[in-house]
């Protein structure tokens, strides 16, 4: 990588920063690309030489976030030679990573909201690039004996990721409900990986 190269991708990561710092504290709606020149400390002329809107600023945090979310996924995968073991490191790379990064986690469940044109194409190419990555693990499961019957892997990888999101979301919102339960956070998102599992598996 050049000079000038790593200059650029110093400035772009700085300001990916601050977006994400703002994103967190105010949201992708209510925040503006004055705000983010401003806790960047850019001027605005200059943001628009690396990002040419907000739109484009989200697609490139949630190819950041695919990027590492799948890197950490493909780690908890080859860790384990059994496969149940593999299941439960993936479940705790996901919420790794969520409580690391929880303005890029939002961007890839929500997995939209992008720019048209190149930006929109290289989201959908690593998006599908993680689908895939989820889908050999469950084949692994099929062929070790762990996940059993036809399945539409494709179908298992939405549902999976729903099912993640939702719990996550419920866990983290829902503080009545889990006292009801008589369950921490942690019992009740470790709980919900087993539905999870069994329904993948059917075990």
């Amino acid at each position: 990588m050049g000079k000038r190269q790593a200059l650029a991708e110093y400035h772009r990561g700085s300001i990916l920063a601050a977006a994400e710092r703002l994103f967190s504290e105010k949201g992708t709606e209510g925040t503006t690309m004055d705000d983010i020149a401003r806790e960047a400390e850019y001027s605005k002329a200059t943001l628009y030489v690396y990002f040419q809107s907000k739109e484009e600023i989200v697609s490139a945090i949630l190819l950041n976030g695919l990027a590492m979310l799948k890197k950490r996924i493909h780690q908890a995968i080859g860790s384990h030679e059994d496969w149940f073991e593999a299941y439960d490191a993936v479940c705790q790379a996901i919420l790794d990573f969520y409580a690391e990064n929880p303005t890029a986690y939002e961007a890839v469940m929500a997995g939209g909201g992008t720019a048209e044109g190149k930006s929109d194409q290289d989201v959908r190419r690593a998006i599908q690039e993680f689908c895939r990555e989820l889908a050999e693990f469950l084949e692994k499961g099929k062929a070790a004996g762990a996940v059993t019957g036809e399945q539409n892997y494709t179908e298992v990888v939405m549902l999976f990721w729903a099912s993640v999101s939702g719990m996550i979301h419920m866990a983290d919102s829902s503080e009545a409900l889990l006292a009801r339960m008589g369950k921490t956070r942690e019992e009740f998102l470790k709980d919900g990986f087993r539905l999870i599992l069994r329904a993948i598996t059917g075990k």
